[in-house]
């Protein structure tokens, strides 16, 4: 058993057991089924709960209700600061952490001078992210490729692309709608889409922090497309709602709904991928495909991606394809540590090592500062 104590929020039964299998080799784990709650209000009280709740995807209900949870997160803002103000050296684990009880969780620990870990579901198959910042776009991956060129020029040389045969498609909700758009030997820009509310559209989306406005984003710039040139779009397979009309009235002639084809055949034959911050856009990198990336994400660092945070420039983007560029050395360097340090794998019984070193760093190491 090492060293470390760790108190986590408890989540549901099996990312707890993934939590468990990470963390048990580190130390004690002490499991809180409930926040801790305290009455003693501190000065940043009330902005973090604020922005708790700001950040919640249920933001709906009377006033009275929204007032009663804003009091609920101040007091287990409050009590995590007291809690973990008392042990210091203990550790504060939640699962996601970007809103609500385990936003403010997390906030009061690092407020009390707590080391954190926010756990999440990596991109690729049987991997973890365990990330002593946050996740997603909230993690402390560097956005500069400087770093990852540092690592990579003395790291172990594994291709990180044996992993594409390991992802999977999802399987889709509903019936796929007639396929009236071009053959996929045709030149065309793939576009997936996120489902309608995802944390990463609401939280990290910036220009298009909804589905609508990419695809109104899309259609506005495909009118520069050159002749012959067209766009695909295919909605998210779980998806509880469809932009079906939207897609398909969009621009009749240049921008097309491709629900039929499944997502990696529609990357592969593509000639560009773009995405808010799907982690298709993480994917399509199996495929050496050009990958555009709308919103904020980590991935989207100059060398392994681009970025189009406006029309304005996904319209440029679109009226010169071959623009569309990456250049392998940034992303031999930064996938590859993605697959040999930062997720580990849920397979392995040796990946504790991995979380320690960043538990320790304590930012002394640039791959690990924070962005």
């Amino acid at each position: 058993m090492g060293g470390f104590q760790f108190t986590c929020l408890d989540p549901r039964k099996d990312k707890r057991a993934k939590i468990e299998r990470l963390l048990s080799s580190g130390g004690r784990i002490n499991w809180l089924r409930l926040a801790p709650m305290s009455f003693r209000n501190w000065p940043e009280t009330e902005r973090e709960a604020s922005q708790a709740q700001a950040m919640s995807k249920d933001r709906g209900g009377s006033g009275l209700k929204q007032r009663l949870t804003l009091r609920l997160l101040k007091l287990q803002y409050n009590g995590a600061r007291a809690y973990f103000r008392k042990r210091p050296n203990e550790v504060a684990v939640c699962w996601n952490g970007l809103n609500g009880t385990r936003r403010v969780f997390m906030q009061g620990a690092k407020a009390a001078g707590a080391k954190t870990l926010f756990f999440e579901l990596g991109p690729f198959p049987g991997r973890i992210t365990v990330d002593p910042q946050g996740v997603n776009n909230a993690s402390c991956l560097p956005r500069d490729i400087a770093p990852y060129k540092r690592w990579f020029g003395g790291a172990q040389k594994h291709d990180w692309r044996e992993i594409k045969g390991q992802i999977k498609q999802r399987n889709a909700l509903r019936v796929a709608e007639d396929l009236d758009a071009p053959p996929l030997s045709d030149p065309f820009i793939f576009v997936a889409l996120q489902t309608p509310g995802d944390s990463q559209l609401r939280l990290f989306g910036g220009n298009f922090p909804t589905v609508p406005m990419l695809i109104d984003a899309v259609a506005q710039a495909a009118q520069s497309l050159p002749e012959g040139w067209h766009i695909r779009i295919k909605e998210h397979p779980t998806a509880p709602e469809s932009f079906a009309a939207q897609i398909q009235n969009a621009l009749p002639g240049k921008v097309f709904l491709d629900n039929a084809n499944d997502t990696f055949s529609q990357v592969a034959a593509s000639r560009g991928v773009v995405t808010v911050n799907s982690s298709v856009g993480l994917e399509a990198m199996f495929y050496d495909k050009p990958v555009v990336a709308c919103g904020e994400c980590y991935w989207a660092i100059d060398g392994v991606a681009q970025q189009a945070k406006d029309t304005a420039t996904l319209k440029a983007l679109f009226a010169a394809p071959e623009q569309f560029s990456y250049s392998k050395e940034a992303r031999d360097a930064f996938m590859s540590f993605l697959d040999q340090c930062y997720y580990p794998k849920m397979d392995r019984d040796d990946q504790f090592s991995l979380i320690a070193e960043r538990l320790n760093s304590d930012g002394n190491r640039d791959i690990w500062q924070a962005p």
